[in-house]
């Protein structure tokens, strides 16, 4: 069976570690999404490397853990720069802490050095709620303070990049209310200040906003539908207290006698 190139230089490193040591780890911290050919550091002048020699010697990026082969060497100047689309949500999704472990690899002789990419979250995800409307029927008898709960909007992006605040469109019968889960997540509450009237109005559109803490600032939105059941909260109602008829005698039946 035919062993690759990289597995060979693998089995040498570990079987001679003496003759092939492996440096110390070497760190940069890189944003995601920035533009292929885009500079993240100089790797030749950071490990003390002969940049003339780097061609020479064939050296190159692989990653530790057969992930992406995002970042390439400048074998010209010694600088990774970014080869393919860097997407920190793809790599770790929500993980707090998103490291892509390289390896630089130089020949004759061989040497190793274990190259760490500290990839920071950039805003780069808006707020989305899971639905485009959430609806409610609601009572026009409910009570004042009665609470509903509205679906959480979720964000791609981590820490202040992600859903930090809700707004609800002014009304005249509900206002929000935010709170915050155990793991950090917001989400929010309608509470009736003022009692609902399905003889005055029987939908109500609300417009809820999710806005996340980037910069720049991204939103999200989502319309409410209330229906306003109604409820038995009216008696009959006579137009007059009393009513008064003439009948002559002798009408026949059918004649129309009074009209309430």
């Amino acid at each position: 069976m035919k062993t690759s190139l990289r597995e060979l230089y693998r089995g040498l490193a570990f079987v001679c570690l003496a003759l092939c040591p492996i440096t110390g780890d070497v760190s940069y911290s890189v944003p995601e999404e920035m533009k292929r050919g885009s500079v993240i550091g100089n790797i030749a002048k950071d490990l003390g490397l002969d940049s003339a020699k780097l061609s020479a010697r064939r050296a190159r990026l692989d990653p530790e853990d057969n992930s992406v082969q995002c970042c390439a060497v400048n074998l010209k100047t010694g600088e990774i720069i970014v080869k393919e689309r860097i997407d920190r949500e793809a790599l770790c999704a929500k993980k707090p802490l998103c490291v892509v472990k390289q390896e630089l690899v130089l020949e004759n002789p061989l040497e190793l050095h274990r190259i760490h990419l500290n990839i920071q979250d950039v805003n780069d995800n808006s707020p989305q709620f899971k639905e485009e409307s959430q609806r409610f029927e609601i009572r026009e008898s409910a009570h004042k303070g009665e609470r509903f709960l509205l679906g959480e909007a979720h964000d791609g992006d981590i820490g202040e990049n992600t859903v930090q605040t809700y707004s609800l469109q002014e009304n005249d019968h509900f206002k929000l209310e935010m709170n915050t889960r155990a793991g950090g997540r917001k989400y929010c509450e309608l509470i009736l200040y003022k009692e609902l009237d399905r003889e005055e109005k029987k939908e109500i559109s609300l417009l809820l906003t999710a806005f996340d803490g980037g910069s720049p600032q991204r939103s999200g939105t989502v319309v409410i539908h209330v229906t306003v059941l109604d409820a038995n909260d009216n008696a009959p109602v006579f137009s007059q207290s009393v009513y008064k008829a003439t009948l002559p005698e002798n009408s026949p039946a059918g004649t129309v006698v009074l009209t309430v």
